[in-house]
């Protein structure tokens, strides 16, 4: 692989500054000497010596990250001890034209494990593992007796587009067992395809949030669905828990405390829809399944959408008040466009609210339509009044 094959595309390839090239280089000569990766301690000596300083070199490195979700050109634990080894992700030997080979054989592995995924032979009645003989598959490949190979199913198991399988090493045997997420990266030929896909699962493109028109769209919009719920199924949706909190609906929020405040206010409110069903399903749970039966599969794609926008913003909220839960926020951010952790707050409450709108008036119509279906299924007769469950899930 020559550096000319490298799409000049990726910050991963491009963003990288000669100090932390120097660092690269000082792990790929050990590896090209020794074939085992060198020790911190080692790395940091060699590093002294050109006059750097090697963590604040490795704390520079540029990186593809997400949450607690962090891809960079070097992988190792979030402690450095003397003893930690410093490894080279496929970002960072892509940078190192000595082990060209290493990356390519990376990538027709890679390729190979998403191939035999894709085309394994499953059963309709029972789950198939997909297991491969690691040994036969590099002599299939040609590659048992690659440079490095031995360092191969480590570098295969650290990698995110393979790590979940595609390390496993039984009794000494690697067996890899890739699981289907390998299928992403079917096809992909060069580094800088691969890095592609692997940015645009962590860092998914964040969606730009529709136009709020006023202050009180939110609140109006959740009146509108709770009108055309009415006259379709013959009962309101929407219990209010009382008008101090959804007046907090149609506030602005500057601090984080306000915009925690807020998120509560909408929360309660989803909590608060009267949907029929299993109380213990969650509210939402049993707004997706209610309206299964009523609507046509078409129609329950975008429901699903709508209702999985619902359901993000109780993850964001919860993220405010668990520890725990920031992991999901992380990765609801995106959906509303925006970023963890989040900085601008009067932003984030408005990209909020417009997409919440937009899932609203999503359910909305697609209720809506069927209030003039011939034949469609007869509404329930209203039943008694009852607030739902605390359970939004």
């Amino acid at each position: 692989m020559s550096e000319a094959s490298i799409p000049l595309t990726d910050p991963l390839l491009t963003a990288v500054s000669n100090e932390q090239l120097a660092m690269l280089r000082i792990v790929g000569d050990v590896l090209a000497d020794i074939g085992e990766w060198p020790v911190y301690q080692y790395v940091e000596a060699r590093m002294d010596e050109l006059g750097l300083d090697a963590d604040a070199v490795l704390r520079s490195m540029p990186s593809i990250s997400a949450g607690q979700l962090n891809y960079s050109l070097v992988r190792r634990g979030h402690s450095t001890t003397p003893d930690t080894l410093v490894k080279l992700t496929i970002a960072g030997f892509a940078h190192l034209p000595a082990h060209g080979g290493f990356v390519d054989m990376f990538l027709a592995v890679l390729s190979e494990l998403s191939d035999r995924r894709a085309k394994a032979e499953y059963n309709p009645r029972q789950v198939i593992e997909v297991t491969l003989s690691g040994p036969e598959l590099l002599g299939e490949l040609g590659l048992q007796d690659a440079p490095l190979v031995r360092l191969l199913p480590e570098v295969v198991g650290g990698e995110p587009s393979t790590w979940h399988g595609g390390g496993n090493v039984n009794g000494g045997v690697w067996m890899p067992a890739p699981s289907t997420f390998v299928r992403r990266y079917r096809n992909v030929s060069t580094v800088g395809e691969y890095l592609h896909r692997l940015r645009t699962w962590i860092e998914p493109a964040a969606q730009p949030a529709p136009v709020l028109v006023s202050p009180l769209s939110l609140v109006a919009t959740l009146d509108y669905l709770d009108v055309v719920w009415r006259l379709r199924f013959g009962s309101g949706l929407l219990v209010v828990p009382s008008a101090e909190r959804a007046a907090r609906l149609a506030f602005d929020a500057a601090t984080p405390e306000e915009f925690d405040n807020r998120l509560s206010a909408l929360g309660e409110m989803f909590k608060g829809f009267d949907v029929p069903g299993d109380r213990q399903q969650g509210t939402l749970g049993r707004l997706r399944t209610f309206l299964a039966e009523y609507l046509t599969p078409e129609a329950m794609v975008r429901v699903e959408s709508a209702v999985t926008v619902l359901q993000s913003v109780t993850y964001i909220r919860n993220a405010g008040q668990h520890m725990d839960a920031a992991l999901q926020a992380a990765g609801a951010l995106p959906s509303f466009g925006l970023t963890y952790p989040i900085r601008d707050i009067h932003q984030a409450w408005q990209s909020v609210q417009a997409h919440v709108v937009s899932a609203l008036d999503a359910l909305r119509e697609e209720v809506q339509a069927t209030l003039s279906t011939p034949g469609a299924r007869r509404s329930q007769p209203p039943r008694p009044r009852r607030r739902a469950s605390n359970n939004s899930g």
